[in-house]
């Protein structure tokens, strides 16, 4: 919600007192603020961005941050936040735009779930009247997003959310960098083209009801350039949308920006009739206690400031050197929604988001916009790195994979979201699920696990374990079922000696090839929307190795022939190189499979390896050897005498942790220094190993008996942070398990862990 002021921050920014911090991003700030020395302690609030003192800006920076300010103040709309004030030439620019308590779209659905129809239309018609209003002023937005729209009181707002991409928008326009987020941009904006034009908005706001309907983005995928290539060919995923409305945003989505409704063919597409005056916008019950909170938090804020002396003010309505007229601040009584007194002292002013920038729009003022000159280089911003789920993460029931390893590499690092509580699945509970009678190896998808046992393929519930559906058991001897992937609504699944794919949500079989006769798959990983995958043909004991696009036109991409006389191969891919590990090491080119180096067989001990770029690390009973891929020559040693006994785990940092089968150990991967390692125990009664991973700044050790958590920041001895002997763990707490043969996925604070007797298991994290 609204965090406290950073120590040392100022108070006062231009004529505002800054309460309390509501974003920030890698150049800019935003904070909840007030006219200093105000009489009235909760009128008059903003939501002000500003740049970081630590910057140095130049005159380029305050041009654009101007054309910022004037695009903001061209739009005047009941459906946008109307700006406040600004000041591109100070010391700090900033500018300011009236501020609401309220949720954005993003969060309301993750939190409340996918909106009725009916809420989906009223909320599209406004948003539509937003887009006939900014257009109107040749202004596009380029960037909407279900982040960018504020859920009011009265009804949805579109502002600019991402603060970092707010900052982007003002830049000037350069060639080659694409404007917007992944899965909510149009195919102009794809295909890089120089003139983007109202319609691309339209395409955008199509994608954001389709999110709200649903609760997933119709192009997300858990790779960007999957994502980029739905876009451009078409493929959009509308499962789940009510027909009468997914014919509406069919019209939104189409490849052709001509064929698209204009926003005001859109907003009566949407809804016949307007609303009766006075009366209220049809929320949900969840999404008004959101609104709830929201107004609570910011006059909480509010009544803890302490009041400031005047500011020198900025003339009301008075217009900025090249500018636009600065609107006054309304001052307008907002009622918490539930409270029947209506909680008469509080007042708010409209209009923005509690967690951002509210530039009203990071957007570009641009000339000739209508007259079909483009307006100039469409294709301005840049600098964010753009995820890959145009759902900020969705943790929606068809969210980006998770998967044991954490990703291609087997980094292990689960990164932050694996503790961040509002990535559980909604309603979650710790759970025990028998799913088949041997191992069996996960993986997680939003609120959905896809297991893959000895014959089958199983969904389960990942908030309660309770089954979805499963496959038909596979012939005896075709093989075990694996999970080979999971993206956006599709499970890709080896099975009964085929590459099968299947609907996350149903079960229902979308498309099947099968493997070459007698083949077996013995290892696989994706990345790209590519899957890569490794065979051995029973009859001969050729093996191969091979690529197949499984997003966009599914095709085989290529097929190699492997010559390592290993059984299995292991695989992992980074940077573009996909790396095979038998008796030997082999190094191909994702692309094309072209061999780009190899390590020849028996040549090097590589037992459970892990990929870090272009950095091999390979265990042993004597430490790491650090293989570069790149030139295979180049090596060097890392936890030099440990006998290494479960894979490593490497940050993104830079520390690699190891274990033994007595000891767990943190090194730094650069310059092999030792920075802790857990407690000695000469009689071995309180000696922890295990299989570690990471989990944003801890180390989650898997044992044989139960869970162990250590910071990574530790020195010496390891700091301890936690652990736990789970009822639920298969034989109750403390029954020993291999945690070699274990899987493990954290995320949202909850662990997934597969055992080798069949048996699914959720807990908390310790």
């Amino acid at each position: 919600m609204i965090e406290p002021l950073p120590p040392g921050r100022a108070r006062l920014i231009g004529p505002y007192q800054l309460l309390g911090l509501l974003g920030a991003g890698g150049m800019g700030e935003v904070y909840l603020a007030r006219p200093a020395g105000s009489a009235d302690p909760l009128g008059g609030l903003v939501a002000l961005k500003t740049v970081r003192a630590e910057l140095d800006l130049d005159d380029g920076f305050r041009i654009r941050f101007r054309r910022e300010i004037d695009a903001a103040g061209a739009v005047r709309s009941p459906h946008t936040a109307a700006l406040v004030g600004g000041d591109a030439g100070g010391r700090l620019p900033w500018l300011a735009t009236e501020y609401v308590p309220g949720p954005s779209l993003a969060e309301a659905v993750i939190r409340g779930g996918p909106m009725p129809e009916p809420v989906v239309r009223e909320m599209g018609a406004g948003l539509a009247h937003a887009l006939d209003d900014m257009h109107a002023v040749r202004v596009l937005h380029r960037d909407l997003k279900p982040g960018n729209v504020l859920l009011g009181a009265d009804g949805p707002k579109v502002i600019d959310f991402g603060i970092a991409q707010a900052f982007d928008a003002t830049q000037l326009t350069r060639t080659g960098v694409v404007v917007g987020s992944p899965g909510y941009i149009s195919p102009e904006h794809v295909n890089g083209s120089r003139a983007l034009v109202p319609a691309s908005d339209v395409f955008c706001l199509g994608a954001v009801l389709a999110f709200a309907a649903t609760g997933r983005g119709p192009f997300d995928d858990s790779d960007m350039a999957a994502v980029i290539f739905r876009i451009a060919q078409g493929e959009a995923e509308l499962s789940g949308v009510p027909p009468q409305l997914r014919a509406v945003i069919e019209e939104c989505l189409h490849r052709d920006a001509g064929a698209r409704p204009t926003p005001r063919q859109l907003a009566g597409m949407l809804l016949s009739e307007g609303r009766a005056a006075g009366e209220p916008f049809p929320w949900t019950d969840a999404i008004r206690g959101q609104l709830a909170e929201h107004a609570a938090g910011a006059r909480a804020v509010v009544e803890a400031a302490a009041p400031s002396a005047a500011a020198p003010p900025v003339p009301s309505g008075a217009p900025h050197p090249g500018g636009p007229a600065l609107a006054p601040t309304p001052v307008v009584p907002v009622a918490v929604p539930g409270d029947r007194q209506g909680n008469k002292g509080l007042w708010i002013a409209l209009a923005a988001v509690a967690t951002a920038v509210c530039v009203v729009l990071g957007a570009v003022l641009l000339p000739g916009l209508f007259e079909g000159d483009g307006g100039g280089d469409g294709n301005a911003g840049g600098g964010v790195r753009p995820t890959a789920s145009a759902s900020d993460a969705a943790r929606t029931k068809a969210g980006p994979a998770v998967i044991p390893g954490a990703d291609a590499g087997h980094t292990g690092d689960f990164g932050a979201a694996a503790t961040d509580v509002s990535a559980k699945p909604a309603d979650y509970k710790a759970w025990k699920a028998k799913v088949e009678n041997g191992p069996v190896k996960c993986v997680l998808a939003g609120a959905s696990l896809a297991c893959g046992g000895p014959r089958r393929i199983t969904v389960l519930d990942a908030a309660n374990g309770e089954q979805r559906w499963r496959t038909e058991p596979g012939r005896a001897g075709s093989g075990p079922a694996s999970v080979a992937a999971v993206i956006g609504t599709t499970v890709y699944a080896f099975q009964d000696g085929a590459l099968v794919a299947f609907g996350l949500d149903d079960g229902a079989r979308k498309w099947r090839e099968p493997l070459p006769e007698g083949a077996r798959v013995t290892d696989s990983v994706q990345s790209g929307g590519v899957l890569y995958y490794a065979t051995r043909a029973a009859a001969t004991g050729a093996a191969r190795i091979l690529a197949h696009q499984l997003t966009g036109r599914q095709t085989r991409k290529w097929d190699k022939p492997w010559g390592d006389p290993a059984d299995e191969a292991e695989l992992s891919f980074a940077d573009g190189r996909l790396v095979a590990v038998g008796d030997g090491v082999t190094v191909l080119k994702g692309e094309d499979g072209a061999r780009l180096a190899a390590i020849g067989a028996g040549d090097l001990t590589c037992r459970t390896p892990v990929l870090k770029g272009r950095e091999l690390l390979c265990a042993g009973s004597d430490g790491l050897t650090v293989v570069d891929v790149t030139a295979p020559q180049n090596r060097r040693s890392v936890a030099a005498g440990v006998d290494i006994a479960y894979r490593p785990a490497v940050s993104r940092d830079g520390k690699v942790v190891v274990s033994s089968r007595t000891r767990v150990y943190a090194f730094g991967l650069a310059d092999g220094r030792q920075y802790w390692a857990t407690y000695d125990d000469v009689d071995g009664g309180l000696n922890v190993s295990g299989a570690p991973v990471l989990a944003g700044d801890s180390a989650v050790v898997l044992g044989e008996q139960g869970i162990g958590a250590f910071a990574m920041d530790s020195a010496g001895e390891a700091d301890g942070t936690g652990s736990s002997l789970p009822t639920e763990w298969p034989g109750g707490p403390g029954a020993r398990h291999d945690p070699a043969s274990v899987s493990l996925i954290l995320r949202g604070d909850a662990m997934f862990v597969g055992f080798d007797d069949g048996t699914v298991v959720s807990v908390h994290a310790p």
